[in-house]
């Protein structure tokens, strides 16, 4: 297949690349908020590769950080080995998608998250981590996660009929699970 005449088509995790150099930027002292929310915006809508890289080519290269063993952060992962992350702010969370903590932490916060469908299953495993989700209050919500340690889970509800819907679903062993609504 030939290559489309406006650039090659950007991918989740270009976009992912992006969203983290931006989040990076505004932490710095780089980019005000104002800014940061405009190239997200942009970033969102950009069809090709080249369109993701010229929002981020003007920001200066920051060292790269080191929280952990083993840290991976996408649409459809968010996954931590003896370190820290947190994901927030508008970011596209797939269909299915599964978080890991093993002896670290990982917040996720889902209130500005772009659900790329309707309902999300979000499967949860932890050993000896800390995993805290931050659900919308417009989102509906069940929960099966089998959690031996401490848990404190808001309680479930359908939400309407055009509210997304999040399906939670795992093991957390020695560790904690905290799911609040917001």
């Amino acid at each position: 297949m030939a290559e489309p005449a406006e650039g090659i088509l950007a991918s989740d995790a270009d976009r992912d690349a992006a969203a983290e150099a931006l989040a990076d930027a505004v932490a710095a002292g780089r980019l005000s908020l104002a800014d940061h929310s405009a190239r997200l915006d942009a970033l969102f809508a950009a069809r090709t590769r080249d369109q993701v890289v010229a929002l981020t080519a003007d920001l200066p290269a920051l060292p790269v950080r080191r929280s952990g063993l083993y840290r991976a952060v996408d649409a459809h992962r968010c996954t931590v080995i003896g370190g820290a992350a947190q994901r927030a702010g508008r970011f596209p969370i797939g269909r299915f998608c599964t978080v890991t903590a093993v002896f670290g932490q990982v917040d996720l916060d889902l209130r500005a998250a772009v659900p790329s469908q309707r309902e999300i299953t979000l499967t949860v495993y932890g050993v000896a981590g800390r995993i805290a989700i931050t659900v919308p209050a417009g989102w509906g919500l069940t929960s099966q996660v089998l959690v031996l340690g401490a848990s404190r889970t808001v309680a479930g509800h359908d939400g309407g009929p055009r509210d997304p819907l999040l399906r939670l679903r795992g093991t957390c062993c020695g560790g904690s699970l905290t799911v609040t609504r917001d």
